[in-house]
């Protein structure tokens, strides 16, 4: 009789453990289904010439203190970087890795015909930092520097 007790307790909570896990795992680093891009973004740059970016991975801002993210693209030095700044607002920052403080461009509201974001917790924390959906479309444009194009990510993390 206690066999079959302990066995119909340790049913029931193993039942109750696997109904509390999701059957659809978070993407990878932030990144589009299946191995998709996020978006897309053409850059017509001075300093970075004309191109494509288009990111694949979404990271968010608090792995290095600021409230925003990263969007990456593998095999690409170039980051696209949405700050929102409390005091001034949201600006976003196009920097090359290999030389991040002389390589970089920034676009404030101001300098754009269309500046729309969506930064929004998803109540998830992934290695004690929080979890982002993200939506970004932007069309900005600045002595010899524009960007236009927009992406999304379920996941920032």
């Amino acid at each position: 009789m206690k066999s079959l007790f302990f066995r119909s307790i340790a049913f029931s909570a193993t039942v109750f453990l696997l109904s509390c896990f999701s059957s659809r795992p978070i993407a990878e680093s932030g990144t589009g289904a299946e191995g998709q891009g996020l978006g897309s973004f053409s850059i017509a740059s001075k300093m970075f010439g004309d191109q494509t970016f288009s990111p694949k991975e979404c990271t968010a801002g608090d792995h290095q203190l600021f409230l925003g993210a990263d969007l990456e693209s593998e095999g690409s030095p170039l980051v696209l970087r949405l700050v929102v700044d409390p005091l001034e607002g949201p600006a976003v920052r196009l920097f090359s890795t290999d030389a991040q403080f002389d390589k970089s461009v920034v676009f404030r509201r101001a300098d754009c015909k269309v500046f729309h974001f969506s930064l929004e917790g998803t109540g998830w924390r992934i290695d004690h930092y929080n979890d982002y959906s993200l939506t970004l479309q932007l069309e900005c444009a600045k002595e010899g520097e524009t960007i236009s194009g927009s992406a999304s990510s379920t996941h920032c993390h």
